[in-house]
């Protein structure tokens, strides 16, 4: 006997695409919309997860294995700051672009994994900046970022 349906799953649902599944796996931290304008192409609009307290920066990605579908991590500063980035207790490559107050880019780095019990180093923009982001290492071109890239932070985006 065959029976219509029962080779599928009791209580069917639907996911999103791959890569648009979010989680409240980084409890703590805000979604914000991050607008890009890359120096050649179309803008386009991404979410991320937003570090805009002491406490969320000093945090960021420590202990994840993702970004649970999340574009990257924003760190946003109230005034023009010098703060360093490291990658202690951080499992996943990452790579990290700078933008001064008005959105500008400024420069970046790629950030490999700092393996336990070793000193790890650390990252500077040096120059002053508003806006740090951190994507998956490799990430950034992706998105349109690097020379002549602007970013704006827009408003929250679901989580």
């Amino acid at each position: 006997f065959l029976i219509d349906g029962a080779d599928r799953p009791a209580n069917p649902y639907l996911l999103p695409a791959q890569g648009q599944v979010r989680n409240a796996a980084l409890s703590g931290f805000g979604a914000v919309t991050l607008s890009i304008s890359p120096a050649a192409g179309p803008k386009r609009s991404v979410c991320t997860l937003e570090a805009s307290t002491e406490a969320q920066q000093e945090r960021g990605l420590m202990g994840q294995r993702s970004l649970h579908g999340f574009a990257g991590m924003s760190f946003v500063f109230a005034s023009p700051s010098s703060a360093l980035f490291y990658m202690k207790n951080t499992l996943i490559p990452l790579s990290l672009a700078w933008f001064d107050p008005s959105g500008a880019y400024l420069a970046s780095a790629v950030m490999p994994v700092c393996r336990p019990g070793t000193v790890c180093p650390t990252y500077a923009a040096g120059r002053p900046f508003t806006l740090a982001l951190e994507v998956p290492a490799g990430g950034l071109s992706a998105l349109g970022i690097g020379p002549g890239a602007s970013v704006a932070v827009g408003a929250p985006c679901s989580a």
